[in-house]
C-alpha cells in the first residue's frame, strides 16, 4: 500500500502536532515494513529531522527542487497532483489539516482535524487563509478524521457531513497509540482499496 503524507508537520514542526505526526508515521512503516510505503512531501525539512527516516527502506521524502523552491507553498497546494499521479499513489493524508487544491479523483483523500479554533499565532491574514485551506480540506476529503470527539462536535456544527467524519484518538487527543496506528492503517487499506 502506498500512502502519500503532507509532512510538513513531521520535518517542520517541533511542537506536539510535529511529534504526533512523527509517532504516526514512524508507528505505521515500522510495524508494516513489507506491505506499506510513505511518501512524505513538506516544503523544507529542518536539519534536525533531516535523517529521520534515512533508515527505513519504506520511507521516500520529497522537497520542492529548482524554480518550485522559490514557492514552496504553491508547489504543496498545487503542483503536488503531478508527484501523486506519477507515482500512483490512491491514498493521501493531510496531517497538516490542509490537502492538495484540485488532487485528482483517484487519489482518496483523509485529513486530520485537531480542533477548529485557532491554534497558530500569526499575521490576521495568514490565519485567515489558514482557515480557508482548512475548510477546502474538510469539504474536499474522502475522510475528516477528528481526534476526538468534542472535535467531531465542532466539526458537524460547522456544517462537515458527518457521514464523512469519523474519530480516530484516545482521550487525549496527542496519544498516537497501537490502536490509533492500526485505525489510520486500517483506513489507508479501505480507502486504497476502493
Amino acid at each position: 500500500m502506498l500512502v502519500g503524507f503532507d509532512a510538513n508537520n513531521v520535518f517542520r514542526n517541533n511542537g506536539e502536532l510535529g511529534e504526533w505526526s512523527r509517532s504516526l508515521v514512524e508507528g505505521i512503516v515500522r510495524r508494516h515494513v513489507t506491505d506499506f510505503r510513505a511518501l512524505l512531501f513538506s516544503t523544507r525539512i529542518k536539519s534536525m529531522y533531516r535523517t529521520y527516516f534515512t533508515s527505513y527502506a519504506n520511507v521516500s521524502t520529497y522537497v520542492p527542487e529548482g524554480v518550485s523552491r522559490l514557492l514552496p507553498s504553491a508547489w504543496m497546494r498545487y503542483r503536488l497532483n503531478g508527484w501523486l499521479t506519477m507515482e500512483r499513489v490512491k491514498v493521501f493524508h493531510g496531517m497538516n489539516e490542509e490537502i492538495p487544491y484540485g488532487i485528482g479523483r483517484d487519489v482518496k483523500t483523509v485529513v486530520t482535524c485537531f480542533g477548529t479554533q485557532e491554534h497558530h499565532n500569526t499575521s490576521l491574514l495568514d490565519s485567515m487563509l489558514w482557515k480557508r485551506r482548512m475548510e477546502y480540506a474538510w469539504r474536499s476529503s474522502d475522510v475528516v478524521v477528528a481526534v476526538n470527539e468534542e472535535v467531531k462536535d465542532e466539526l458537524l456544527e460547522l456544517g462537515v457531513n458527518e457521514r464523512r467524519v469519523i474519530v480516530i484518538g484516545e482521550k487525549n487527543a496527542f496519544a498516537v497509540t497501537e490502536k490509533v496506528m492500526d485505525q489510520y492503517y486500517d483506513l489507508y487499506s479501505q480507502l486504497a482499496s476502493m
